[in-house]
C-alpha cells in the first residue's frame, strides 16, 4: 500500500484522538505531533475525507467556530473505528528509505571535495537544531500529557526520531573526520 493509501489512516488516527475536527485542524494536529514522521497537506487531506465520508467510515457535521463562521468538522463512525483498529493491527510494511544526501555523496566523486562536504556540514547543522527540537518537544509532552492514556506512544515514537538524530550526528562526526583526512591528502599530492 504506498503512502497515499495509507493517509486515510493517518487522518483517521487524528479524528480519533480529537473528535469533531475539521480539515484544518487536521493539519494542525499533524504539524503538533506526526510531522516529523509522517505529514500531509491540505491538498491530500481534504480529498481523504470526501473518500472517507463515501465510505462511510466518518461523518461531517456543520460547526459554528469561536468566530460564528459555518466550518465542516468531521468525526469517526463505528465502522470507522473499526478499520482504524484493524489497520493498526495488521503488520507494518516497510517503505524504501530514500535520502538525497546519501545519493550525492554515493556520486561525490563527481563534484570537488568541498561540495559534499558542505551538504554533510549542512546536514549536521540541521541535526543539531532538529535534536534541539525533539528535545523541547518531549520536554512538553512529559508537562503537558502526563496524565493521558496515549502519553507512552508519543513518547515512543518521540524516542525513534531522538535516536536516529543522535546516531545520523555520529555518522556526521566521523564522516566529516573523513573529510579532514582526504582533504589532508590532496593536499600532500
Amino acid at each position: 500500500m504506498a503512502k497515499s493509501n495509507k493517509s486515510r489512516f493517518a487522518i483517521m488516527g487524528m479524528l480519533a484522538l480529537v473528535p469533531k475536527s475539521s480539515g484544518y485542524d487536521i493539519k494542525k494536529l499533524m504539524e503538533g505531533s506526526t510531522q516529523y514522521f509522517w505529514k500531509e497537506s491540505y491538498s491530500s487531506i481534504y480529498p481523504v475525507l470526501g473518500d472517507l465520508i463515501d465510505e462511510g467510515l466518518i461523518i461531517q457535521h456543520e460547526d459554528s467556530s469561536k468566530s460564528g463562521r459555518q466550518r465542516n468538522v468531521y468525526e469517526l463512525t463505528a465502522e470507522g473505528k473499526k478499520a482504524l483498529k484493524e489497520w493498526v493491527n495488521q503488520p507494518v510494511e516497510y517503505e524504501q528509505f530514500r535520502n538525497e544526501l546519501l545519493l550525492k555523496l554515493f556520486f561525490g566523486e563527481f563534484v570537488p571535495l568541498s561540495t559534499t562536504r558542505k551538504h554533510v556540514e549542512e546536514f549536521h547543522q540541521m541535526l543539531i537544531k532538529k535534536n534541539k527540537i525533539y528535545q523541547k518537544i518531549k520536554d512538553q509532552l512529559q508537562l503537558d500529557q502526563k496524565n493521558e492514556p496515549g502519553q507512552h506512544y508519543r513518547l515512543m515514537t518521540l524516542e525513534f526520531g531522538l535516536g536516529q538524530v543522535k546516531a545520523a550526528l555520529e555518522w556526521c562526526k566521523s564522516a566529516l573526520k573523513q573529510y579532514d583526512q582526504l582533504e589532508k591528502r590532496v593536499s600532500d599530492v
